[in-house]
């Protein structure tokens, strides 16, 4: 899920060509070979690509960001949040790392913090992607219980984007967590279909949960079922063969 949330980014902004100096060049060469590893998932190449980098050119926004990002993965939060505060403290306009900042904030429960920083991202009208910004808004409500807040910002997005697994899911959950189970199957149903290809199996299961609060147990069967089969080392795996074994103990 993180990496619908959090953007990867590379020297597409910079305006490479006025790098005339070599450390530069050789920087923008590790930067490319570390975010080609960090988006392929291979962190511990990532970070020693990033670290060179960072040498080379240790006030490119950028590679902080980048850096922040790998730190963020391997759930390093306090250095995710050095780097990418240095990324921002570079280039105050930099909206992206401003906006992954915001990302490690929640993950280390400082909301308030973080939808501060959310307010700066969704101000700024040269931003190309909101989107990101309105999920991360949603998951700091949601993380507070502000169920219909998160909501709000869940379906900001997906007036855009309709099949965006992140926002489809926890759209879902926030009718979940009030007890609204009728819509919130529907809703979780819905996100399955574009979470399925990204492995995701959040939907799945509280689809399943439910089905098994609506008291219609066949169904809550079937999506228990397909998420063992569909998702062999899924993060609810475990969940599901726990409930499958509760139901059916139920006959």
């Amino acid at each position: 899920m993180r990496k619908w949330i959090i953007a990867l980014c590379t020297l597409s902004m910079l305006g490479c060509a006025s790098w005339g100096e070599k450390d530069k060049q050789k920087a923008e060469l590790h930067l490319r070979l570390g975010s080609a590893q960090l988006n392929g998932g291979n962190y511990p190449d990532a970070l020693r690509e990033l670290l060179r980098a960072q040498e080379l050119d240790p006030k490119n926004p950028v590679i902080q960001n980048n850096l922040g990002l790998v730190y963020f993965f391997r759930e390093r939060y306090d250095l995710a949040e050095k780097h990418l505060r240095k990324s921002v403290d570079l280039d105050s306009t930099y909206t992206e790392g401003r906006n992954n900042l915001a990302r490690v904030l929640i993950e280390k429960g400082q909301y308030a913090n973080a939808e501060k920083e959310l307010q700066v991202v969704m101000n700024d009208l040269t931003y190309p992607t909101p989107g990101k910004a309105y999920i991360n808004l949603g998951l700091a409500k949601f993380n507070q219980k502000a169920y219909p807040e998160a909501r709000s910002a869940f379906a900001k997005v997906l007036e855009s984007t309709p099949d965006d697994c992140t926002a489809s899911t926890y759209f879902g959950r926030t009718y979940f967590e009030v007890g609204d189970y009728a819509q919130a199957a529907e809703s979780l149903d819905r996100a399955i279909s574009f979470c399925q290809k990204n492995l995701f199996d959040e939907p799945h299961y509280y689809s399943a949960l439910a089905y098994y609060r609506l008291g219609e147990k066949s169904k809550s069967v079937a999506r228990f079922e397909e998420l063992i089969k569909y998702y062999p080392t899924g993060k609810y795996r475990d969940k599901a063969k726990g409930m499958l074994s509760l139901l059916r103990k139920g006959h």
